[in-house]
């Protein structure tokens, strides 16, 4: 047997079996700069804003609520399978007190700590099963189908909405 029939017979095999590949094996791993519509790359910038909370004081300067709205997408990237690594700003727990609702940003402490990234740098995602938080400071990775649909909630827009179907801690 060639070995590309054979290539073609494994996944069919696994199947048949009731074995399913990795959600993320065929998913387009991407970086958020590629959110951004390519015209509009040679002026973003990734740098997160400094914290807006003076924690000796307990005041706020009010700033988390002063989003940068810029809702251009990358239309290249709509119905796309992705896979992309960020941080978990919970919307949402199931029963069990797994996150099932989220936006994923680039940067931790976005939408709590620092204003929230543009909506073209956030996800709003919902997962089919939760996840279970390890701990607030942990990145993850996250794969779903991507859609250039807009989510607003109390602690930001996004400009882009993901049907999760699977997750990963991201090792550093």
């Amino acid at each position: 047997m060639k070995k590309e029939a054979l290539i073609r017979l494994v996944p069919m095999a696994l199947l048949a079996c009731g074995l399913a590949l990795p959600a993320f094996a065929a998913a387009l791993q991407i970086d958020w700069i590629e959110l951004v519509p390519a015209d509009q790359r040679a002026t973003y910038d990734p740098t997160p804003p400094p914290p807006i909370h003076d924690y000796l004081t307990g005041e706020s300067g009010g700033l988390a609520a002063q989003q940068p709205l810029d809702f251009s997408v990358n239309m290249d990237l709509e119905g796309q399978e992705i896979r992309i690594p960020g941080f978990v700003v919970p919307l949402e727990l199931d029963e069990e007190g797994n996150v099932t609702e989220f936006f994923l940003v680039p940067y931790f402490g976005a939408c709590i700590h620092v204003p929230p990234p543009p909506p073209n740098q956030m996800l709003y995602v919902r997962m089919k099963q939760g996840i279970k938080l390890d701990s607030m400071y942990s990145a993850y990775w996250i794969t779903g189908k991507l859609s250039a649909k807009t989510r607003t909630t109390r602690l930001g827009a996004a400009a882009y909405t993901l049907a999760g179907t699977a997750s990963e801690e991201y090792k550093f």
